[in-house]
């Protein structure tokens, strides 16, 4: 998955997600989407953002990531006491 940020000029931070090679208005149903298809999150483009904002972001976004790694471990957990 890929996220583009971008500061406008009164300092709104807008984000934009890629489909396909089609950047499209963010939505979070998406983004937890494209995160249960594929828990990756790379080539973040963090546009014109300051560095302590893009530190923000990454760290964010890491969080994120490790919920999804933390809940496909529990599932993977579940299937193999089945089994």
């Amino acid at each position: 998955m890929k996220l583009l940020f971008n500061k406008e000029d009164n300092n709104d931070i807008t984000v934009k997600i890629q489909q396909g090679t089609v950047p499209v208005e963010f939505t979070y149903t998406e983004m937890i989407k494209q995160l249960l298809e594929n828990n990756t999150i790379d080539d973040t483009d963090f546009g014109n953002l300051s560095d302590d904002e893009k530190e923000n972001l990454e760290d964010m976004l890491n969080k994120i990531s490790e919920i999804f790694n933390e809940e496909e471990e529990d599932e993977q957990e579940i299937e193999q006491e089945s089994e």
